[in-house]
Parts: structure tokens; C-alpha cells; sequence
């Protein structure tokens, strides 16, 4: 046995998946690695997904302490309480580690001469778009390589924008972390270079258009957003990133849909969750997380199944929801639902290293059945819980989804509306190709078959506690 019995269950919090199986696992639970950033709060999404993934020492230096240093110190421990924690300062830093396996320097540029040769990940963000590189050795990303002007980098670091820039970057980073412990996949040797008004990803540099509205007027969206009832149908790997993004995002209100309890093996990946309230419905686990957040947020909880008999009844009063679900059925109903109570969706769907996802607006654009009409027999597509998923993937794509909502409810950016965003985290490729109208679709077609909610949404998977990609 490569680990002792009383590190089991760390298996079960952690990754069980056949490309990287007990030494892989085992390797990740013994590294160390080195966050550095400007503050705690702009870490949280970064740090969360490392704890995920199981890393055992993890130590932190942040250019300046927020209120968010106790949020993290009491959080962390909870979800991970085999994570040992360590916040230095600039001096310490170098007395006080004698190895490492991983750096990521988030926002924050300060490499310590004796880490210089260390394997890392670099990250700066800006409202909306941001540049990531990873570097195998000697060769590092200087803060000025990023050719952003600089009238961007000014923008206030709680705007909506920069939010979700960090939000998804993070979790992006944590991939790279991942493989670059493990030595599996390609890693960011060419930066990737991230829009999230456009959902836009390549790795040439393209000038940014300072003109665009969203970038200097986002005050005009706090408003917006603190008046905006968004539901999330699903609180596990996809619901709890959007949750947590939509959050710090200012969002006044926020659904949350789920019949199932907190279960260890939720916890590679639900970052809204914790080792002290398994057993606890998912619902209240998430309200007690996010409003450690924002105890101002209103959350309205649904401790039940969505199902034919209240989806319509529960997705009324809501403006945007998001489909955070984790079997087929439910997904064909929430998209069927959404259109004919005309509510944008924001979609995404999971499995093992990829992602899927698309944003449905009724009578714009393209519905789930346009792409995909009808529902896989059951048993055909393999479950999480056979293949495995990498923590940190539902967490770039849930961040997505989050992102897609901001667009919809604030009305800026280019929406991925006939558009789908498929994401390799072993390759780290997104590629966004075109979808169109499908005249002949069931429910949004030319003539419907689907004009009321009497289909066919029978078999559920036999492990609900999983995300699947379709």
C-alpha cells in the first residue's frame, strides 16, 4: 500500500482517477508549494482549487493582509484539515522553506532568488482578461510582458470584471500546478492570453480596445447585479465556483437547488464544502460558505430535486440560471424549461480533464437540444465516478458560467450565445467554434414536439453525486 490506513481518506477528498492513480496521488498529497499574491482575497479561488487537489504544504506570502486572511486560515483548514498552512512574510520566506515543487505568482511579481529555478506558473489579471505562462525552469514572465495599457491595470481590484479574472485564472493556475507536479499534460510554455467579455482565448497578443464600455463603466453594474436574482441548479463542482464568483461579484440573490447531503468524496472538487458539515444538505453548506463571503447576500434554498412537477414553478422569479446539475435527465428538463419560460442558461457539463459549455438565451440563439436533440440511453456515457475528474476543471468552466451571467445581467461583452467553449485542461486548449439554430429542434424548432413539460425525463445516473460532460 503506498499510503498508510489513516491517509485514506484522503483518496476520497481528493483525485481518484486512473491517469494518475496512487503515486500520482501520493506525490500530490506530499508537495509543497508557494503562493505568492498581492492580498488573501485575491487568492481565494487559486488557493481553494490547490487544497482540492490535495497539496499538503502550502505556503503563502501576500504583499498586504485583508479580512479575507482569517476567511482562508479558518476555511481552508476545514475543507482540507491534512493542509498545512503557512503565511510568511517577505523575509521568511526564503529561512523558512527548504524546497519546493511548484511556485504561482498570482498579481504579484516578487520571486525569491532562491526559488528562481523552481517550476511555476505566472498570472496577471485585469478586468475581464488576464495572461497566464508556466515555466518549466530559469525563465520567468516579467509584470511588463503583459502589454495590457495601463489604464486597465488601474481599474478597481473589487470590480466585477476583475473578479471574475481572477476567479477563473485561479483556477487555470491550479491545473498548471497540478501537471506540473505530476509531469503529465502541456503546460503553458507559450502564455495564454484570456477575454472574458469575448470569450476569447489565444496565445498572441491582440490590442485591447480601451474604449469598451464594460472595462471603465462597471460602477453602472453594481447596481445592476445587487438587484439580480440568479438560481443555480446544483451546488457541487459547477454550482459551487459560480456561487463563489457570483458572490464576491455583488449579486443580491442567489438560488440554490439540491436534494443531496455533503459527502467526502464531494470535496476534490466542491470548494463550497467542507469536512465539518458532511452529512449537512448541500444547500445549507453553501449558504454557511457564502455568507462567510458576503453576509449580506440573500440566499434562497431548494433542499429537493428539480424535477417536472416545480421546475417552472422554481425558476420564475429568477433572472439567469445556471445549470450546475449532475445527470443527463435534469439537464434536458432545465434546458426545456428555460426556454419555454424564455430564462437565459448558462450551461456547462464536466468530465475527467474537459469541459463543455454554452450560453442559451431563448429566441437569440441555439438551445442545448439544437446541439444535442436527444438524451443518451443510460449507461452510455461513462460517470466521474468511474472515469475520475480533475478538481480544478468544473471549477474554470463554473467560473465561465458565472462570467456568461455577469454579461447577461449587466449587458456587456460578446455572450458565448451560438457559440459552444470547449476546454482541455491536459492541453490547455479552449476552442470556441459556432452553433446555429436547429430548425427540426424538438422544443425551439420551426414546430416544437416540446410545448409543455410531458417528456420523457426518466433515468437518472446511478451516482448523483457526480458533474458529466454531454
Amino acid at each position: 500500500m503506498l499510503l498508510p490506513k489513516e491517509k485514506i481518506n484522503r483518496f476520497l477528498r481528493h483525485i481518484i482517477m486512473p491517469e494518475i492513480s496512487g503515486p500520482g496521488q501520493k506525490k500530490l498529497i506530499e508537495s509543497k508549494g508557494l503562493v505568492v499574491s498581492p492580498s488573501p482575497e485575491s487568492a481565494i479561488p487559486l488557493v481553494f482549487y490547490l487544497a482540492a487537489l490535495g497539496i499538503e504544504n502550502l505556503y503563502c506570502y501576500f504583499k498586504s493582509y485583508d479580512e479575507y486572511y482569517f476567511f482562508l486560515k479558518e476555511n481552508l483548514k476545514d475543507f482540507n484539515p491534512d493542509l498545512k498552512l503557512f503565511f510568511l512574510s517577505e523575509e521568511e520566506i526564503e529561512s523558512s522553506i527548504d524546497e519546493l515543487d511548484f511556485c504561482v505568482f498570482f498579481d504579484e511579481f516578487f520571486v525569491p532568488e532562491k526559488f528562481k529555478e523552481v517550476p511555476a506558473v505566472f498570472a496577471l489579471t485585469s478586468p475581464w482578461r488576464g495572461i497566464i505562462k508556466t515555466s518549466k525552469g530559469a525563465t520567468f514572465l516579467e509584470e511588463e510582458d503583459l502589454l495590457f495599457p495601463e489604464s486597465l491595470k488601474k481599474i478597481s481590484e473589487n470590480s466585477p470584471g476583475k473578479i471574475l479574472s481572477r476567479c477563473f485564472s485561479g483556477a487555470i493556475c491550479s491545473i498548471e500546478a497540478a501537471k506540473l507536479v505530476l509531469k503529465i499534460g502541456k503546460t503553458l510554455d507559450s502564455p495564454l492570453y484570456y477575454d472574458l467579455l469575448n470569450m476569447d482565448f489565444t496565445n498572441t497578443f491582440e490590442p485591447v480596445n480601451t474604449e469598451e464600455p464594460a472595462l471603465f463603466e462597471e460602477n453602472n453594474f453594481y447596481e445592476l447585479l445587487s438587484k439580480a436574482k440568479v438560481l443555480i441548479v446544483g451546488t457541487g463542482g459547477l454550482g459551487s465556483p459560480a456561487a463563489l464568483a457570483l458572490t464576491l461579484a455583488g449579486v443580491g440573490t442567489i438560488g440554490l437547488v439540491d436534494s443531496d447531503n455533503v459527502e467526502i468524496s464531494n470535496l476534490n472538487r466542491q470548494i463550497l464544502h467542507s469536512t465539518s458539515r458532511i452529512n449537512m444538505p448541500k444547500v445549507d453548506s453553501a449558504e454557511i460558505f457564502l455568507k462567510k463571503l458576503n453576509p449580506k447576500i440573500n440566499i434562497i434554498k431548494y433542499h429537493t430535486r428539480f424535477t417536472l412537477e416545480n421546475s417552472l414553478e422554481i425558476v420564475k422569479d429568477y433572472d439567469v440560471v445556471i445549470d450546475g446539475v449532475d445527470n443527463l435527465p435534469t439537464r434536458y428538463l432545465l434546458n426545456d424549461v428555460c426556454v419555454i419560460s424564455k430564462k437565459p442558461l448558462a450551461e456547462a457539463g464536466v468530465l475527467r480533464f474537459e469541459g463543455l459549455g454554452m450560453t442559451i438565451v431563448p429566441g437569440k440563439g441555439p438551445c442545448y437540444r439544437c446541439v444535442f436533440p436527444k438524451m443518451p440511453p443510460a449507461g452510455s456515457i461513462p460517470s466521474c465516478s468511474e472515469t475520475g475528474i480533475l478538481g480544478p476543471v468544473p471549477g474554470v468552466l463554473g467560473f465561465i458560467e458565472a462570467t456568461e451571467t455577469v454579461k447577461i445581467i449587466t449587458g456587456a461583452g460578446k455572450l458565448l450565445k451560438g457559440r459552444l467553449v470547449f476546454f482541455d485542461s491536459m492541453d490547455l486548449d479552449f476552442r470556441t467554434p459556432e452553433i446555429k439554430n436547429n430548425p427540426e429542434c424538438p422544443v425551439c424548432g420551426q414546430n416544437p414536439s416540446i410545448k409543455d413539460l410531458k417528456g420523457e425525463y426518466g433515468f437518472i445516473c446511478e451516482n448523483n453525486n457526480i458533474e458529466r460532460e454531454d
